[in-house]
């Protein structure tokens, strides 16, 4: 009887697999159950074995199609199923004010500006490559930023091709998100129009607590319209932190840059503010052969204190002309207030974006944010053998109120002093200038 009530279940168990529409039949062993019982004779056998290797193929192939959408601080993100690949959408806007006192009997402007308006895709192809495109549409005009690819898959070697930033200086390494100060320091006047972007290969090796880059470059994306060689360039930069830990940083780093130019024309400078107009320092040098910029740096962090300075040195060969030097240098400290640390990330030897410990809200859990207070000092000298570029001191403080890690308001005040104007300056007194900025930041 046990027998016949084992068979006549299998056999109401085939008849209902065999009625179904869609068969899933996974069991291999229950299939040859039901053949050895006579339930289902070789022919279904075969079918509903058909049946059931399409039906885990077309699920799995489902799976594997399937696309991880998310939306939250870090931007708009998809991503396949196996990560594989990967694509984000973000941007930064950077809204400012900028007002000077003392400044009368010199032309400048006051006034709003859209600082930066930059929308980015970076992503993620076949697990080892990463691609990063980014542009901006401040002033106005749309300016290419980032536009590179870079291959991951080996262990201790990433390298990366396309318009990039050289590897010069912590400071322009750092973006501009996540500086505590609405513009760089005066080592700026010399790294920013020198080795900043440009096209290039460039290869970096990094672990936790160090790195080391390498990069060739040409020069910057242009319309290329002008006759000559662009020249190129080489640089690297090597950081180290003996002391790397959440709450305790020890930073040491350098870096060195070379460019070989025909006879090109070289421009260095200082903006009171980004929008001014106004370049107390300013230098502009022809009929170069070649330029070499060396860079030292070093930062300490314990708890919500941080310390950073920079030293940069360039030299300017002439064709024609004696030789040039230029020097800038900065310190700076910082204190959050409501206590948090600044992230610090080894790998790239350089600062991240403060991240608040709450939110500011009303409602229930909510906070006040993150404030942090900062001070710099810094001083360029433009002025070498017969350029006349000019020399300046300026204080600068800072604060800073992060709402959460995506929205950030700052305020500064820079006051420039013992200023030796540049030569279109020249008989003309340049007492303290001092320049108020605010700027209202969104990042995702």
């Amino acid at each position: 009887k046990s027998n016949l009530k084992l068979a006549i279940k299998t056999a109401l168990f085939g008849s209902a697999m065999l009625a179904a529409t869609n068969v899933s039949a996974s069991d291999a062993a229950l299939l040859d159950t039901l053949l050895s019982n006579g339930s289902i004779n070789s022919t279904q056998h075969a079918k509903l074995s058909a049946d059931a290797k399409s039906t885990a193929k077309s699920n799995d192939s489902s799976e594997k199609s399937k696309v991880k959408i998310s939306l939250d601080k870090k931007g708009l993100r998809f991503a396949s199923a196996d990560d594989a690949f990967k694509l984000k959408i973000g941007g930064r806007f950077h809204l400012q004010t900028g007002y000077h006192v003392g400044a009368d009997d010199l032309p400048h402007t006051n006034g709003t500006e859209v600082r930066r308006a930059r929308l980015h895709i970076k992503g993620v192809l076949w697990n080892d490559f990463k691609y990063v495109t980014e542009f901006d549409f401040a002033d106005n005009k749309v300016t290419i930023k980032d536009l590179s690819v870079s291959y991951r898959g080996l262990d201790h070697l990433q390298i990366t091709i396309g318009n990039q930033k050289q590897n010069m200086s912590m400071e322009l390494q750092e973006s501009s998100n996540d500086i505590m100060f609405i513009e760089r320091s005066a080592v700026n006047s010399l790294t920013e129009k020198t080795f900043n972007r440009a096209m290039g290969l460039h290869l970096k090796s990094a672990s936790k607590d160090w790195s080391v880059q390498l990069g060739v470059y040409g020069d910057g994306i242009s319309d290329n319209k002008t006759l000559g060689d662009e020249g190129w360039g080489i640089s690297s930069r090597g950081s180290y932190a003996p002391i790397n830990t959440k709450s305790q940083v020890l930073h040491t780093g350098a870096s060195i840059g070379y460019r070989g130019m025909d006879s090109g024309t070289v421009s260095l400078g200082y903006e009171t503010t980004h929008m001014s107009n106004l370049n107390l320092t300013k230098a502009k040098v022809t009929d170069v052969s070649d330029m070499t910029m060396a860079i030292a740096e070093v930062a300490y962090m314990y708890g919500p204190l941080s310390i950073q300075s920079e030293y940069a040195h360039m030299w300017l060969a002439r064709n024609a002309a004696s030789d040039l030097n230029f020097d800038a240098w900065y310190v700076q400290a910082a204190w959050t207030v409501t206590g948090e640390s600044r992230s610090y990330k080894g790998s790239d030897g350089e600062f991240k974006r403060l991240k608040p410990s709450e939110e500011f809200g009303f409602g229930e859990g909510s906070g006040w944010g993150a404030v942090e207070l900062a001070l710099r000092y810094d001083e360029s000298d433009l002025n070498s053998g017969d350029i006349i570029g000019g020399t300046e001191k300026a204080f600068t403080v800072a604060a800073n109120w992060y709402l959460n890690e995506n929205i950030r308001l700052m305020a500064d005040y820079r006051t420039a002093f013992d200023v030796s104007p540049q030569s279109a300056f020249t008989g003309q007194k340049v007492d303290d200038i001092h320049a108020f900025t605010g700027r209202i930041q969104l990042t995702f």
